[in-house]
C-alpha cells in the first residue's frame, strides 16, 4: 500500500495538469460563450432545499453517536417552465450541439481535480495515517504473536495480538495487560448481536457513574520494539489505520470516543460480523475502529457473555469481571 508521502508527488502533478486543462478550457469555452449564455441561462437547475435525516448507531465507544445524512428531494418544475426549457433544447443544432474536444479536456480536468479533492479530504480527516513499511513492524513480524488467556467470572477465553501487523495498539495492549491494568475490570457494556466491550478503570465498580470513559494514565508510554510511544493527555495512542482487518466475530478492535486518535485501554470483542465499523468503511459509517487481535479459543464464552442479562445502561447483571489477563505464549 502506497503511504501519503508517496501519493503526494502524483497528486501535485494531477493538480497541476488539471489548471493547465481549465485554462484551456476557458479559452474554448469562450468561443461558445455567445452562443450559450442564452441556454445556460434559461436551462439553470431548479432545486428545492436539501433535507436531512438522522439515524443512531450503537457504535462500541463511550458514548452512542448521531450522524446525518443528506436526501436530495426531487426538484419540480411547472408546465411554463417545462416549456421554457424545452424551448432552448430544441434549438438550431449549431448552438446546442456540444464542443467534442472542449467535452474531453473538460472531462479529464474532473477526474484531475477530483483527485486533488479526496486527497485535500483524506487530509482534513485528522487520523494518524502510519506507513505499512515501519520497522519495528517488520521487527515484531518475525517473532510469534503474542497470546494472553482472559479468565472471567463467566469462564475463560485466550486471544492473539497481532504484533506482526498493528504494533502499536498490539503493544499497548500488551503494556497494560503485564501491568495488571485489566485484572479486576468488569465488562461495562454488552450487546447481544453486537459485541462485548471492556477496559475502563473506573469499571473495577460495576456502579460507578463514570464507567465507559475511562483510559490510561495521561503522558505514560510503552515500548514498541525500540521505539517509544507517549500516550497523549488523554491516556489515547495514535489511530493505527494500516491494516484492513475486518470487525469479524472473534475479533478484538480499539474503542473510542469516535474523534481520531481517542483510543486508549478500552477494546470490544466482536460477536457478528460489524464490517460498518471498519476504519476504511467511511461510506457505511463514520466510526473508525481498526482490529488489532482475535479470541482463539473460548469464543462460546464470548457469547456466552454476549446472552446475559443487561441493564439499561447496557452493563451485565449481574456483573462479569475479568479476574486476569496472562500472557501464556
Amino acid at each position: 500500500m502506497m503511504d501519503t508521502q508517496n501519493k503526494r508527488p502524483l497528486v501535485v502533478a494531477a493538480t497541476a495538469f488539471a489548471a493547465v486543462l481549465a485554462v484551456f478550457s476557458c479559452y474554448e469555452a469562450g468561443k461558445q460563450y455567445a452562443l450559450s449564455a442564452q441556454s445556460l441561462h434559461v436551462a439553470q437547475a431548479v432545486s428545492t432545499p436539501t433535507a436531512v435525516t438522522s439515524r443512531v448507531l450503537p457504535m462500541p465507544n463511550a458514548h452512542v453517536h448521531t450522524y446525518s445524512r443528506p436526501v436530495q428531494q426531487a426538484a419540480t418544475v411547472d408546465d411554463e417552465r417545462f416549456e421554457e426549457v424545452f424551448s432552448v433544447a430544441s434549438e438550431a443544432p449549431q448552438q446546442a450541439a456540444p464542443n467534442k474536444p472542449l467535452a474531453l479536456l473538460g472531462a479529464v480536468s474532473i477526474v484531475a481535480g477530483a483527485l486533488t479533492i479526496l486527497y485535500a479530504k483524506f487530509k482534513s480527516r485528522g487520523y494518524t495515517q502510519l506507513k505499512e513499511d515501519r520497522p519495528w513492524s517488520m521487527a515484531m513480524a518475525a517473532e510469534p504473536n503474542p497470546q494472553y488467556l482472559c479468565k472471567t467470572t463467566a469462564g475463560e477465553f485466550t486471544i492473539e495480538l497481532y504484533m506482526d501487523q498493528m504494533p502499536i495498539s498490539a503493544a499497548n495492549f500488551m503494556d497494560l495487560a503485564d501491568s495488571g491494568y485489566y485484572n479486576g475490570i468488569h465488562f461495562h457494556r454488552v450487546i447481544d448481536n453486537f459485541m462485548l466491550q471492556f477496559g475502563c478503570p473506573y469499571a473495577k465498580d460495576p456502579k460507578h457513574p463514570r464507567c465507559g470513559t475511562g483510559g490510561p494514565e495521561p503522558g505514560s508510554t510503552y515500548k514498541v520494539g525500540d521505539k517509544t510511544i507517549t500516550r497523549n493527555g488523554g491516556g489515547c495512542i495514535p489511530d493505527e489505520l494500516t491494516a484492513q482487518i475486518s470487525n469479524e466475530p472473534a475479533t478484538l478492535s480499539m474503542a473510542n470516543t469516535g474523534m481520531p486518535n481517542s483510543g486508549g485501554s478500552q477494546f470490544f470483542i466482536n460477536t457478528v460480523h460489524n464490517d460498518f465499523l471498519d476504519w476504511w468503511r467511511d461510506d457505511l459509517s463514520p466510526s473508525r475502529h481498526p482490529v488489532f487481535g482475535e479470541v482463539i479459543d473460548g469464543f462460546d464464552i464470548c457469547m456466552k457473555i454476549g446472552k446475559a442479562p443487561t441493564d439499561r445502561r447496557d452493563s451485565p447483571t449481574p456483573p462479569i469481571q475479568m479476574i486476569s489477563v496472562e500472557r501464556v505464549k
